[in-house]
């Protein structure tokens, strides 16, 4: 007797002991229903999630956890039967709240029976899984924008490629005939100026569009040396000078700081200061005015002011004129043209110096004026002049394999290559570039990426395999990765297209 009383004493505790356990828990809504579905118990974890004290929900139905829709094709009543055939069921779903919110659950329904197997009632486990939820919602998102930003680096690869082709035998050809243009008649000679410039100036809106991709990957990175500031606006001044004279626009230049040497990407900054005088040739009418002024301030920095007297900027839209594809009004696109991606380059490449570029205006026929400060440096050696070359005679000629399958550029570049003294040799694929590099010594292999029946990458291998040779992969692929892959797989110089010739000349100088 003293043994079933200390039983069942000892079940006693151990029921309120589990009880005292579950209505502990937080993290869980654990409650009981009679058979009819009516709540029976209600713990603390149930009242956090689900909003309800214990005296407010005990006796009713549970049906009030549901949605209106649910109930109306009645699913409480549909889950209870399911879990009295099967024992328990588990689902995830939409809930509701006593304030009418909503979340995400993940509900365990198990049907409770005695010993005859009578059906007593259900215990039932809910947790708010909204959180969860939202993280793996989260994650595709992440993994579906990075798949859509490396479908839209491979389209702008493939653009790129498609566009960059053509270029290449058009600039070719302007600049061959630029070359003999003492054997033209003077108006031919300035067409051939005008091709030249709409060419580069094609190839420089291509180029803006993979920028702002590198940017926007945070990859577009910088070559960082002393530079002299006014070689740098002097040479973006000539590369603008054929747009200005076609304008009649009166250009004054006052480079008066006596601080100009700078640590800076000379390429890059150049690419700035042309972007910001080409932008005030566009909005400047015939006959404008541009002007040009450098000077030191108090603390030794560089400043640039480009001013014109054109269409002007209204104060409100200032802000806007450095975010990508904005111009000042919707109708200067049409009017004007280009891509609105300049500006937008161009304070990115500022930032990369660590410097500041902006603008002002009074509004509307006020003209703009834009303003660069840079960090100067010691005035001194090691400045590197970007001065524009002419093409020149290679100190040695040279014999270069051309492998090219799009005709025109073949045909163009051989033509050019040849009028500069070089012995060229030519192939349209993989399998006659092969031939011709086991027929005979070769100095430049200058080798298109994509060929019809194979790559670039397997000709520039084999021409390894035989013989000591300089290898230039010329192509319309520019990212990072093609650079990369071409010179992983031997090449030694990547140029793309359209081929710039005075760096193509460079290499093959480096190389006589």
């Amino acid at each position: 007797m003293a043994n079933l009383q200390f039983t069942e004493s000892a079940l006693l505790d151990t029921a309120e002991q589990f009880h005292i356990l579950v209505d502990s828990v937080e993290e869980y809504a654990i409650y009981m229903l009679d058979p009819s579905g009516n709540v029976v118990t209600w713990n603390r974890g149930a009242q956090k999630i689900k909003g309800y004290t214990a005296e407010e929900i005990i006796g009713k139905n549970f049906a009030c956890f549901y949605t209106a829709e649910d109930v109306a094709t009645e699913k409480p009543q549909r889950n209870l039967r399911e879990a009295a055939r099967r024992g328990n069921i588990r689902e995830q779903g939409l809930r509701i709240r006593k304030d009418g919110s909503t979340f995400e659950a993940e509900v365990v329904l198990t049907a409770l029976r005695d010993s005859s197997g009578k059906l007593r009632g259900y215990s039932k486990v809910t947790r708010d899984i909204t959180d969860q939820i939202r993280s793996r919602e989260f994650e595709a998102e992440k993994i579906a924008a990075q798949k859509a930003s490396k479908s839209k680096d491979d389209f702008l690869a493939a653009l790129s490629h498609e566009l960059r082709t053509p270029l290449t035998p058009a600039l070719a050809a302007a600049t061959y005939l630029e070359d003999n243009a003492a054997k033209l008649p003077p108006e031919f000679a300035e067409d051939v100026q005008m091709i030249k410039r709409n060419v580069q100036l094609q190839a420089r809106l291509i180029d803006d569009l993979l920028d702002l991709a590198r940017i926007t990957r945070g990859k577009l990175h910088l070559d960082l040396e002393s530079c002299d500031a006014h070689s740098i606006i002097r040479n973006a001044i000539e590369t603008a000078s054929s747009a200005i004279a076609s304008k009649k626009l009166k250009l004054s230049t006052n480079l008066h700081a006596k601080e100009h040497c700078i640590g800076a990407d000379g390429i890059r900054l150049q690419q700035v200061f042309w972007n910001l005088i080409n932008n005030a040739v566009k909005f400047t009418p015939q006959g404008g005015q541009i002007a040009i002024r450098t000077y030191n301030d108090e603390r030794g920095r560089f400043h640039l002011d480009i001013a014109d007297n054109g269409i002007g900027i209204e104060p409100e839209r200032l802000a806007s004129l450095f975010r990508p594809f904005e111009q000042a009004d919707s109708s200067v696109t049409r009017q004007f043209g280009g891509l609105g991606l300049g500006l937008a380059i161009s304070k990115h490449l500022v930032d990369l110096h660590h410097g500041k570029i902006e603008a002002e205006s009074r509004g509307r026929s006020f003209g703009a004026t834009f303003k660069v400060t840079l960090n100067t440096l010691p005035q001194g050696g090691g400045q590197t002049d970007l001065r524009s070359r002419t093409l020149q005679r290679p100190r040695k000629p040279l014999r270069i394999l051309l492998v090219e399958d799009h005709r025109d550029t073949q045909r163009t570049l051989s033509r050019l290559l040849t009028h500069f003294g070089h012995e060229v040799l030519t192939a349209g694929n993989k399998q006659r570039a092969l031939e011709l590099l086991g027929s005979g010594e070769i100095d430049v292999l200058l080798c298109d990426i994509g060929l019809p029946d194979g790559s670039g990458y397997e000709v520039v291998a084999h021409a390894r395999r035989k013989q000591p040779i300089k290898a230039i992969a010329i192509t319309g692929f520019g990212t990072e990765e093609d650079v990369r892959r071409s010179n992983e797989a031997g090449f030694d110089s990547h140029l793309v297209k359209p081929v710039d010739l005075h760096k193509l000349q460079t290499v093959l100088d480096q190389v006589a």
